[in-house]
């Protein structure tokens, strides 16, 4: 165990852990959730499962946003420090991988302890309840690390620091708002024609789509599934698409942390 703790990916991840838990954005985004969570979870006591439908929509905004933006900012503002340790014997993917572990585990340990005391204070969960609730706090730390990676993804092909910032609200503006907006115009120009397989193909393409529907499937409500919602049910079921969702958002995590690190190797620092 010891070795493991002693090797450069995990002294850096350490480090970043240590360093990012005392910025003052993480406290403020704890405690927005500790705010926000506790004002919704007070008014939606007595249903939980609608207080939870609610707290996913808190969750797929704010996740996605302060991920995309604090970890493009944090990782293009050390890169000085990252040219230092390539001077080092220590590889870039060590370097990549112990900011993405640090970074990721300091944005959830925040997420979890905001959402964590300001829901668990006011709400009465029952069996089910405790049950779509552990769902959504897992869907926000794997959304934290999907959008994490997008973000350390982008900056290494992004290289000018000045257009990072407009890149990340450009990449959450269109997987928070105008994602849907495609989706429903596909609808309209081509509902002539059987759309199911497309339609689920799209919802696998957003994250944040695809968290939604996860938690709706849990908590059977499908009045706010939509057709995406619908279809997840009517094919795949409600056990089995969930299973299969929450895998694709590991390929979310996955894939983008992957070009990432190819990118960052490549890089001249």
């Amino acid at each position: 165990m010891k070795k493991i703790f002693n090797t450069p990916l995990a002294t850096i991840a350490l480090f970043e852990f240590y360093e990012n838990i005392r910025n003052k954005w993480l406290l403020i985004y704890a405690l927005s959730f500790l705010l926000f969570s506790g004002i919704i979870t007070y008014i939606g006591a007595s249903d939980p499962l609608q207080a939870s439908a609610s707290l996913l929509n808190l969750v797929l905004l704010l996740v996605p946003l302060f991920s995309l933006v604090f970890g493009s900012l944090s990782f293009a503002e050390s890169l000085p420090f990252h040219e230092m340790l390539v001077s080092l014997p220590i590889s870039r993917r060590d370097i990549f991988l112990g900011k993405w572990i640090g970074l990721g585990v300091g944005l959830s340990l925040s997420f979890l302890l905001g959402m964590g005391l300001g829901s668990l204070l006011q709400m009465n969960l029952s069996q089910t309840g405790f049950g779509s609730y552990t769902l959504l706090l897992l869907l926000g730390v794997l959304l934290t690390f999907v959008f994490l990676s997008i973000a350390f993804w982008v900056v290494n092909v992004v290289r000018k620091k000045e257009l990072v910032f407009g890149w990340m609200l450009l990449l959450w503006f269109f997987f928070f708002i105008l994602y849907d907006a495609l989706v429903f115009g596909v609808v309209l120009l081509f509902g002539d024609y059987p759309l199911e397989g497309p339609m689920l193909l799209m919802t696998f393409l957003n994250p944040i789509d695809l968290s939604r529907v996860i938690l709706l499937l849990k908590i059977d409500l499908s009045a706010m599934m939509g057709y995406s919602g619908a279809l997840f049910q009517k094919y795949l079921g409600n056990f089995f698409g969930m299973a299969l969702g929450l895998t694709a958002l590991g390929l979310w995590i996955f894939i983008p942390t992957f070009f990432g690190l190819k990118r960052f190797q490549k890089r001249d620092l």
